[in-house]
């Protein structure tokens, strides 16, 4: 009887340990990995750009619970940003804590959010633009 308590247990432990090991978490979590911007549009009463081609690469990590991002424009300036985040069904919040857009810094910015596969489509309405931003996993 004191072996069956004792393996039933360690049995026990050994699952906790294993469901608090950040390696198990970022693994559950299918945002946390490695990014590339592949396709943006922005669309407003009179205008829609749609970009598939990038002279340089964006590119976004994200942890368990951060993200960031960063790309060389075309002057030759590094372009990015950074923060936490949070997701639940379909809806990917971020909060920037640093950004090349000043503005950008201590806002929340909810994307409407799916994954299909290796690419991650995000979109956000505001009051003027639809944005769209298509990325793709980068597999090591």
């Amino acid at each position: 009887m004191k072996k069956s308590i004792c393996l039933i247990l360690t049995l026990f432990a050994v699952l906790i340990i294993a469901c608090n090991n950040p390696k198990t978490m970022v693994n559950n979590n299918p945002y946390a990995g490695a990014w590339e911007l592949v396709y943006t549009k922005s669309v407003t009463a009179d205008t829609t750009i749609e970009t598939t081609k990038f002279d340089n690469r964006s590119i976004k990590l994200l942890t368990e619970l951060h993200y960031a991002f960063g790309r060389q424009d075309g002057e030759n300036k590094i372009r990015g940003g950074g923060g936490g985040y949070l997701y639940h069904d379909s809806v990917f919040t971020t909060y920037p804590a640093y950004h090349s857009t000043s503005s950008a810094v201590g806002a929340t910015l909810r994307w409407k959010s799916t994954i299909k596969g290796d690419l991650w489509t995000i979109q956000m309405d505001t009051l003027n633009t639809k944005f769209t931003e298509t990325w793709k996993r980068i597999v090591e």
